[in-house]
């Protein structure tokens, strides 16, 4: 009975290690674009400028593809954060392929990972969305918001607003 534990633990053992290793595997490769070139290397920097450092926190940022998804935290496809400090942030979304996108950041000063609103629905923490479109009366629109990336390193700035 101790020679059949010992074999089942080396067995679970030996089938645990091959899972690990391929999830490992599985996860390696670089993501590719729709006419199939890899999109390693291809990246967006947001560099993000005006946070109120004595707010502390962190800048929490979103990247989405289309109008469909866009502003729902649950389906946006990349997230960046980066510790509110002096000055600027940038928040970098890695591996991008080419195409069309819009982004938003929550300066989120309590931590709680979602957006502080006033009883009839304003912000009350910081918030920037990519190419700086701002109303204070409406949703932004994903189409004035978004950007296009033809691949590389594509640079683009906007301002917190309090």
């Amino acid at each position: 009975a101790l020679l059949l534990l010992r074999r089942r633990c080396i067995i679970t053992a030996a089938t645990l290690l091959a899972t690990a290793a391929l999830l490992a595997t599985s996860f390696v490769t670089a993501p590719r674009t729709a006419d199939g070139q890899e999109g390693e290397g291809n990246e967006i920097r947001w560099i993000i400028s005006g946070i109120d450092v004595e707010e502390g926190g962190y800048v929490r940022c979103a990247l989405y593809r289309d109008e469909n998804t866009w502003l729902n935290t649950a389906r946006r496809y990349r997230r960046a954060a980066a510790a509110a400090r002096r000055g600027q942030v940038a928040c970098v979304f890695r591996d991008v392929p080419p195409g069309t996108y819009a982004m938003a950041a929550l300066h989120d000063a309590d931590n709680d990972h979602e957006m502080d609103k006033s009883l009839i629905g304003l912000p009350q923490e910081g918030y920037a969305i990519s190419r700086d479109e701002h109303n204070a009366l409406s949703r932004p629109d994903f189409d004035d918001a978004s950007v296009q990336h033809d691949g590389g390193r594509l640079v683009t700035r906007s301002r917190m607003r309090y």
